[in-house]
């Protein structure tokens, strides 16, 4: 008899389909919970492990865990989500497990949408542990209107959630509470019945007052700023994150805007202006709009003023007729701008590690116009810098640029044509990935080899079923990631010669054509950056396979 029974488990075990559920688990925690009164039973730890258990139990292999944490359902911009939709995609999973429905998301009309149409589309599996939906599994017409309804019901607590704050924050504002994240330099944030008050900080408010006198006084914000930073006073910024209102070094300096800005604030009069932007799509998306002025929140008197309300106004009117008179100051001119600017987000001044800005001039002699790029220094915003003052001809730079492509696909020092080198270079390097493609080729036929190997042992009786399936788990986990490596390296090689062709192209280009125009995207595809240490030495790095660096000197 135990013979007959081990056949029958034998004829079962031969139709038995492999579990190959790549899955990834996805977890989310909102915003707007906080850790007093969090419920534990949502954490993202609790999440994961509600989640695993059920990967135990179907036997299939977990790959990978994203989470977001303090995101609101209703926005899907988030990293945790786009990675995973990512993954979906180059299909390095193909099941999502999470704790519940809300987990995924909170806007009914998305989540029917990505369950009835988007996962089907993409053959992923989707499975919602609390619940107990598997798609796999099928879905009735009951359940259906069950996940709905919860669809709906989480739709409308996000809403009604995302409604209350905004509701409570905005009574607080008319009430005379700060509703912001960091105070105003010159005050700082205290607790009362009721809200966050704002009251005036003994150290930052006396740079405040300076500033307000010293302006009123006749100095412009340009030399305000520059005395600000010799004396080595701490920014806005700086003095909330430490507390020390002496700067150090690396820490912001103050600008010319920044005091301009600071100068127009109603706040120091004890006057608070709050609503005066909205967000347009969630919170983490950053995306704010300008509302308008009869909608801001206005509150006088909302707490002690620092700068009297003569003072603050003579500062208004200096402000408005200096705006008047640099309005005379502009030297017009009839030259349009060229929109496009080739080497924008690649030129750096070296010592600062800022970009250079360009600048188009129209000269009166030729009646032609040209382009340069020039550093801007303390001269004209406040900072202190110990760099030269930087000024370069875009021409001379197109020059330099060509010429460093050129030398770097000219013939080399063994005589070999560029091609050629290019394409020896390519051949090289498809050489180590296919060593690498061979290695994983063999590891996963060994790996298909061990499988049978296990099957047999197995069906001989010579190890038990768990030990079988336990060991055949780690070997179909190990087989879907060096499956997922060959198919890597594969594009990799696509990816190589791709490279290698518009090397080739950039080359014909560059030799074929007397005239030769740098454009856009030769130096979008080829440039890496641009250093210039000062107006006669610059550093060129190039991309791929012409990546390395040489010095250039702009004689």
């Amino acid at each position: 008899m135990a013979r007959v029974s081990r056949r029958n488990l034998i004829k079962t075990e031969n139709v038995e389909v492999i579990n190959s559920s790549r899955v990834g688990i996805y977890t989310r925690l909102s915003q707007e919970r906080t850790e007093e009164w969090r419920n534990k039973s949502h954490s993202i730890e609790s999440q994961v492990e509600i989640c695993q258990e059920y990967v135990n139990k179907e036997n299939m292999t977990l790959v990978k865990v994203y989470t977001d944490y303090e995101y609101s359902g209703t926005n899907f911009d988030r990293p945790g989500y786009i990675e995973m939709m990512d993954d979906i995609r180059s299909g390095f999973i193909n099941c999502i497990i999470i704790r519940d429905l809300s987990r995924l998301g909170r806007e009914h009309l998305e989540m029917g949408r990505l369950v009835d149409k988007v996962f089907p589309f993409l053959g992923v599996r989707f499975v919602s542990v609390i619940d107990k939906i598997d798609t796999e599994k099928g879905i009735d017409a009951k359940l259906s209107f069950e996940m709905l309804i919860k669809n709906l019901i989480n739709d409308m607590y996000a809403k009604d959630i995302s409604h209350k704050v905004r509701t409570s924050r905005k009574i607080n504002a008319k009430q005379g509470f700060f509703i912001g994240s960091n105070p105003p330099f010159g005050y700082k944030v205290v607790k009362k019945d009721g809200g966050r008050k704002l009251e005036p900080d003994e150290v930052s408010m006396k740079v405040v007052q300076r500033i307000f006198n010293m302006y009123v006084d006749g100095i412009n914000t340009l030399k305000i700023a520059k005395e600000l930073n010799e004396e080595n006073i701490a920014t806005s910024s700086a003095y909330n994150k430490t507390g020390n209102i002496m700067r150090e070094p690396g820490e912001p300096q103050w600008r010319k805007g920044t005091i301009s800005n600071m100068l127009r604030q109603r706040v120091y009069t004890g006057c608070l202006v709050q609503g005066t932007k909205e967000n347009v799509q969630g919170k983490k998306s950053g995306h704010y709009r300008q509302k308008p002025r009869d909608e801001w929140i206005v509150v006088e008197n909302a707490h002690e003023a620092i700068i009297s309300d003569e003072l603050f106004n003579v500062a208004q009117e200096i402000l408005d007729n200096n705006k008047r008179k640099d309005y005379f100051k502009i030297t017009r001119h009839d030259m349009k701008r060229d929109p496009v600017n080739k080497y924008k987000g690649v030129i750096f001044d070296a010592n600062t590690n800022l970009l250079l800005g360009r600048n188009g001039v129209r000269s009166n002699k030729k009646n032609t116009k040209f382009y340069y790029y020039k550093f801007t220094n303390e001269e004209n915003n406040g900072i202190l810098l110990e760099t030269p003052y930087i000024s370069i001809m875009e021409s001379d730079l197109d020059n330099l640029v060509i010429k460093k492509l050129k030398n770097v696909l000219s013939i080399d020092a063994s005589g070999k044509d560029c091609k050629d080198r290019i394409i020896d270079i390519c051949k090289m390097k498809i050489e180590v990935v296919e060593k690498n493609r061979k290695s994983i080729s063999l590891k996963i036929s060994k790996l298909n080899s061990d499988l049978k190997r296990l099957y047999e042992d197995y069906s001989l009786g010579k190890i038990e079923k768990e030990d079988y399936l336990e060991k055949r788990i780690l070997n179909r986990k190990d087989l879907t990631i060096y499956e997922k490596n060959l198919s890597d390296l594969d594009l990799e090689i696509l990816s190589i010669e791709a490279q290698a062709e518009e090397e080739i192209g950039l080359f014909d280009n560059l030799f074929s054509n007397k005239d030769i125009k740098l454009d856009e995207d030769i130096v979008q595809k080829y440039i890496e950056r641009i250093d210039v240490y000062d107006n006669e030495t610059i550093e060129i790095s190039l991309k791929g396979f012409l990546g390395g660096r040489e010095m250039r000197s702009n004689d």
